[in-house]
């Protein structure tokens, strides 16, 4: 099978043809948190593009980036808390060194020792490509550009001040380059978000922080977005449209009868729960 099929067939998209701005200012934030879920999808969707990658000899010329952002415990997943860890050194033994970087952001959560926990137990299992930031909802852009420099891109700023006798006004200028331009790598780059009810107050921080991002990135890199609440999404243009025509199709039966609903939502979780299950 071609690249090109494969790639579409697990949804990754050049960086510059992405539809992933269009994309993440149409999700409705609600449900709750399926956080270990939605990791773990986005992990095998890594690990599938990088058993690909090795087959086409390619896998040194990339650099696999998963940033996960959440702003609450998980209250949904049906992986637990000891399978997920179990996963997290299953990961690692598959995974070369240094192949995938993983970074955890967590919003508003400094005050919630549940998250802390389990987060401190699962860098624990993730090895040194791992780091956890928590951050307020005012610091999310800046964390994004923290995760760029630490990645390799660097972000420059260029002051400039005009004045005059009436009045004084200071312009800032953001440039991007790679930090290092001896050995160039291209990205894959997969973004992992929460758009629990809880995350409305601030997702539009969030989808300007990811535009920033891909504004970065270069025409050889790939790009992959995930949301998840009650379910794991995986974003694509074609999923999107999809789950538009079930809710067109799906809203004059609301009135009859719920069943329908609640029908699609078990389908979309056995979904889920097959892809963890398949790792154990």
């Amino acid at each position: 099978m071609e690249l090109a099929i494969v790639l579409g067939l697990l949804g990754f998209e050049p960086a510059g043809k992405s539809r992933l701005n269009q994309l993440l200012p149409r999700v409705t934030c609600e449900g709750c948190t399926a956080f270990r879920d939605a990791v773990i999808k986005g992990n095998q969707l890594m690990l599938e593009l990088f058993a690909l990658f090795c087959q086409q000899g390619m896998h040194e010329k990339f650099k696999f980036v998963h940033v996960i952002l959440t702003d609450g415990e998980d209250n949904k997943s049906q992986t637990s808390l000891q399978d997920f860890l179990v996963y997290q050194q299953f990961l690692q033994q598959k995974l070369p060194p240094n192949i995938l970087q993983t970074f955890y952001i967590g919003v508003n959560v400094e005050n919630n020792n549940t998250v802390q926990q389990e987060m401190s137990a699962i860098l624990k299992c993730s090895g040194k490509s791992a780091s956890y930031y928590p951050v307020s909802s005012n610091q999310i852009n800046d964390i994004f550009q923290k995760i760029q420099m630490q990645i390799g891109i660097r972000v420059q700023e260029q002051g400039v001040i005009i004045q005059n006798s009436q009045a004084r006004i200071a312009l800032r200028q953001q440039t991007y380059q790679p930090v290092v331009s001896m050995q160039v790598n291209n990205y894959i780059l997969l973004f992992t978000l929460d758009v629990s009810g809880s995350m409305s107050d601030h997702w539009y921080k969030v989808c300007s922080a990811v535009r920033s991002f891909l504004d970065t990135l270069g025409s050889g890199d790939l790009v992959l977005g995930i949301t998840f609440n009650d379910n794991v999404q995986v974003l694509t243009a074609k999923q999107q449209q999809a789950a538009k025509k079930t809710q067109q199709t799906s809203t004059p039966q609301r009135t009859k009868s719920s069943q329908p609903q609640q029908q699609i939502k078990q389908t979309e979780r056995t979904g889920v729960d097959s892809c963890c299950c398949q790792i154990f």
